[in-house]
């Protein structure tokens, strides 16, 4: 049998200030028993999926990421969840949207880990019905 993610780990400054964050872009929640100003906070993923764990370390983020989480949309479109993000408090750092709808938009969660957002299932589905 393989083995399978079961968390995505994060080193971070604020632990449950950054769980908080991701909490709400995949809607979810963070632990129970993890408090803010504690040393680590799990972020519980509805579906089954990866959970997120962030681990406080002394040390800033200091170059770009080596690995970057690719997000789809569930109910909104791209461009919906990016204006849902930058509310959340994510930033945009590039934009590679393309002409017919294509492409993904890079953001930075709170403490500057990149991430990006593609289209969605159903603009994906819209996408193919046109190229039939």
């Amino acid at each position: 049998m393989p083995s399978v993610i079961r968390t995505i780990t994060f080193d971070c400054a604020d632990p449950h200030a950054l769980a908080s964050f991701w909490a709400r872009v995949l809607d979810g929640g963070v632990h129970p028993d993890d408090a803010p100003g504690g040393d680590e906070a799990l972020v519980v993923v509805p579906g089954g999926g990866p959970e997120l764990l962030f681990l406080k370390v002394p040390e800033g983020k200091s170059v770009k990421n080596r690995v970057h989480l690719d997000l789809g949309p569930g109910e909104r479109r791209r461009d919906a969840e990016v204006k849902r993000l930058i509310g959340l408090g994510a930033t945009q750092v590039a934009d590679f949207r393309r002409e017919g709808g294509g492409g993904f938009v890079v953001l930075a969660d709170p403490e500057g880990n990149e991430f990006c957002v593609e289209i969605s299932d159903a603009e994906i589905a819209e996408r193919v019905a046109r190229e039939d």
